[in-house]
């Protein structure tokens, strides 16, 4: 910044030195009335005047090229320059696209991950309560099982009283048949006893 401001100060100071130099030689030109190729007196004062300010100028160029390498590099190159720059501000506006059309994927990828996120807590949701109607199923299945065991044990059970109350019917059976056999004998011996009283009388 510094090199900058004496740089525009040089070219200020030594412009102002190039028009006076110019000036007053071609004032003294115009009064000596001198001609070159035959021109008036005036117009071989403007001419000299133009000679000089443009050898001071170049001269004042060349200092100016000499001291200042940027100054030098910023002439001579300045459509490369200009390239560069075009160049630099079309990768720039390209970047910018790129970085714009990546932080769309960005915000298209988070979305995406919080719909992802949303499914798999819906999901975790779902497990939960499987796991939760499958403990409680498992639970049930115990109990049914539980029941079922009582279930046999009671089956078993009264299989085996009916078996009982199976011999003791076929015991009174048979004690039916010995009584019926036992009232038929005295029946027998009844009607036996009652022929015998009649016969007696």
């Amino acid at each position: 910044m510094t090199a900058g401001i004496i740089l525009v100060l040089a070219i200020l100071v030594l412009g102002g030195v190039i028009a006076t130099i110019s000036d007053r030689l071609g004032t003294r030109v115009g009064k000596a009335r001198l001609r070159i190729f035959r021109l008036r007196p005036r117009d071989t004062a403007v001419l000299v005047t133009i000679i000089t300010g443009s050898i001071l100028s170049a001269l004042t160029l060349t200092i100016l090229f000499a001291t200042s390498k940027p100054l030098r590099k910023g002439v001579f190159r300045i459509d490369e320059i200009q390239t560069k720059l075009n160049q630099s501000r079309k990768e720039v506006t390209r970047a910018e696209g790129e970085i714009t059309r990546i932080t769309n994927e960005l915000k298209k990828a988070k979305s995406d991950l919080k719909l992802a996120l949303t499914e798999l807590d819906r999901v975790n949701q779902s497990l939960d309560k499987t796991l939760n109607q499958t403990t409680e199923t498992e639970t049930q299945l115990e109990v049914t099982k539980q029941e079922l065991k009582q279930i046999q044990t009671t089956k078993a059970k009264t299989k085996a009283e009916l078996k009982l109350i199976q011999n003791q019917l076929q015991e009174i059976k048979q004690q039916r048949e010995i009584i019926k056999q036992e009232i038929k004998q005295l029946e027998i011996e009844r009607q036996q006893l009652k022929s015998k009283a009649e016969t007696n009388k």
